[in-house]
């Protein structure tokens, strides 16, 4: 027979404790293995390019607009939403050759204005959201 010492008990203690931590970590690393995705709004090949001075700089309402294109087949923009902004055309917008849209400000305003638009994108193998800051200078009439 085996004597129980305090040296043996937290020995056990540990040893049973760590190896639910370790099946928990290896199960959860294999869970999320391939679930990535990559939206690159740059490069000419991306699943969504997003053009536009708008995006970098503050652009006369009259001259706003935001072109959109994208290498996969059957891909339409099906979200283009923004508190700040309208556009034209209005979604859903097919991606089969580049498309730009017209930006204006849903209130008379003048000065900078800022606001993230959100595009939803779907497509046979993607379904993605990017969000891009857009600058607009309303004109006082």
């Amino acid at each position: 027979m085996m004597n129980l010492t305090r040296r043996r008990l937290f020995a056990a203690l540990a040893a049973g404790s760590s190896i639910p931590l370790l099946v928990g970590t290896g199960s959860v690393s294999r869970v999320g293995a391939g679930h990535t995705a990559s939206i690159d709004t740059s490069e000419s090949e991306s699943y969504l390019s997003v053009a536009g001075a708008a995006l970098q700089e503050p652009v006369a309402e009259s001259e706003a607009t935001v072109t959109m294109d994208s290498q996969l087949e059957d891909v339409t923009v099906t979200t283009l939403d923004a508190d700040a902004f309208a556009f034209d055309p209005a979604p859903p917008i097919s991606l089969e050759e580049p498309v730009s849209v017209e930006v204006m400000l849903t209130d008379a305003e003048s000065g900078v204005v800022t606001d993230t638009v959100t595009i939803g994108l779907e497509g046979p193998s993607v379904r993605a959201v990017v969000e891009q800051d857009l600058h607009v200078e309303g004109q006082q009439e």
